[in-house]
């Protein structure tokens, strides 16, 4: 399932936090399911850690029962998804009882294989053609006291996942210890834009460092009470839930990863009044183009923003994607000459030295609308400032920026300082530096084709 899907199930631009609970009884877990919910959490999962399958059952439905708007999951400890789903398929078609997703902690997948090739793979899924169960599934790959798996064939193990589960999961060594950044970077390569979560060691005082790479946290240990196996502590789930909504985590490593989709971006092949590279080219692709929205709506929520602004031309199309992730309308900011309505203009001076005119329709919105600015590059900063100005003058107020980079002077660093600011190049970073010298490495070995929309064709 790809990633931008996956989190709009839970209307969720960031990593969604999922938390796990190990079930004693039904008390114990509807008083942890509050807890979670009051929390705000996305949904839960629930697993039966010390008792069978036929003990575990009556509590799912009661839960459903006392929660009939809550999405959860389920784990059958130790029971595959093909054993599982006539469990499921008689929980939701003669119980009314509907469980969102099942989690296995081993999808069975043979990175020796290949693809087409796995026959736990084919059994499951010839299982899920026939079943009336709709929920998702969770497999494990690479977990926690399941087959071993050499790390030089974690790439490998999540693109075989990748392109047969709907949300791949992998684990550190042992419940409560986090997987290895190299890991989880080898999962997030294979994984591409299929969604990835974790099961094992993320706590509110680590997930910065894995935050960006991941699509869920499936959690426990980290978030239960000290030394408690059963029972979430609120205050640590706050803690991190807090983390998973803020930007913090935006750091180095994503940089590194997070941005492979610059290396489809094309240089300059016309002359030097042309811009110096063409991000149209990665958005061609649709996994790139995804993993480019995914990055900039991460800072923002629904809630701070009332409209979404594009500036003329290239801007349009990133402001069309983020309005749509956001469910709010668009506003175009043309260049001078083309609002065909009553306007608002400003003169400016844009990247090429030029002087223009920026107009916007009058009126736009009312006083106070939030508005997200949207633009495929600030350079030096002239066009963004002539936006600014024009939602000012209506009475708007400007709720940040979203753009692909920021090239970085004395101009654009204080906007960064004033605004809050949405980059997919992020700043301090080598990939930064690049582009202040209006160049990326990737360009050297940049091929088109490598850009094409895959059609489903082979030759």
């Amino acid at each position: 399932m790809e990633n931008f899907r996956f989190k709009r199930l839970f209307k969720c631009s960031g990593t969604v936090i999922l938390p796990v609970i190990h079930v004693l009884d039904f008390e114990q877990t509807r008083r942890n399911v509050e807890i979670a919910v009051h929390e705000g959490v996305s949904g839960v999962f629930l697993i039966n850690h010390d008792y069978g399958i036929d003990e575990f059952l009556p509590i799912i439905r009661k839960i459903r029962r006392k929660f009939p708007n809550l999405w959860f999951g389920v784990n059958f400890l130790g029971v595959g998804i093909s054993a599982a789903l006539p469990i499921l398929e008689k929980l939701q078609c003669e119980d009314g009882c509907e469980v969102d997703a099942y989690w296995a902690d081993d999808a069975e997948i043979n990175e020796h294989l290949s693809e087409t090739e796995q026959p736990a793979v084919k059994l499951w899924q010839d299982s899920m053609i026939k079943s009336a169960w709709v929920g998702l599934y969770f497999g494990g790959v690479a977990f926690k006291k399941q087959r071993s798996v050499d790390p030089a064939n974690f790439l490998r193990a999540a693109q075989i996942a990748a392109n047969s589960i709907d949300v791949t999961v992998t684990s550190g060594s042992a419940t409560g210890v986090v997987a290895s950044l190299e890991k989880i970077r080898a999962f997030r390569q294979g994984c591409k834009e299929a969604a990835l979560a974790v099961a094992s060691g993320i706590t509110p005082e680590n997930f910065h460092q894995y935050g960006n790479l991941l699509d869920a946290v499936l959690v426990a240990t980290g978030i239960n009470v000290p030394g408690d196996f059963y029972n979430i502590d609120p205050s640590r789930l706050r803690r991190l839930l807090d983390e998973a909504k803020s930007d913090s985590h935006r750091n180095q490593v994503a940089s590194e990863l997070g941005a492979w989709y610059m290396d489809l971006m094309a240089p300059r092949s016309r002359g030097k009044r042309y811009a110096w590279l063409d991000p149209s080219s990665a958005y061609i692709n649709a996994h790139s183009f995804n993993a480019i929205i995914d990055d900039l709506v991460r800072p923002f929520c629904a809630d701070s923003i009332d409209v979404v602004a594009g500036i003329d031309a290239a801007g349009f199309v990133l402001a069309g994607a983020l309005a749509v992730r956001l469910n709010k309308g668009v506003l175009t900011l043309r260049k001078g000459g083309k609002v065909p309505v009553a306007y608002d203009v400003v003169s400016m001076v844009n990247y090429s030295a030029q002087t223009q005119e920026l107009e916007m329709r009058k009126p736009a919105f009312s006083s106070g609308t939030k508005v997200l600015l949207v633009d495929q590059w600030i350079e030096t900063g002239g066009t963004m400032d002539a936006a600014v100005r024009l939602i000012e003058r209506q009475g708007g107020v400007v709720a940040g920026f979203a753009v692909i980079c920021v090239e970085e002077n004395t101009f654009t660093n204080q906007m960064r300082k004033k605004y809050k600011v949405s980059s997919c190049v992020l700043p301090d970073s080598d990939l930064q530096s690049q582009c202040n010298q209006q160049t990326l490495n990737s360009f050297a070995n940049f091929n088109p084709e490598s850009c094409f929309p895959d059609t489903g064709e082979t030759n």
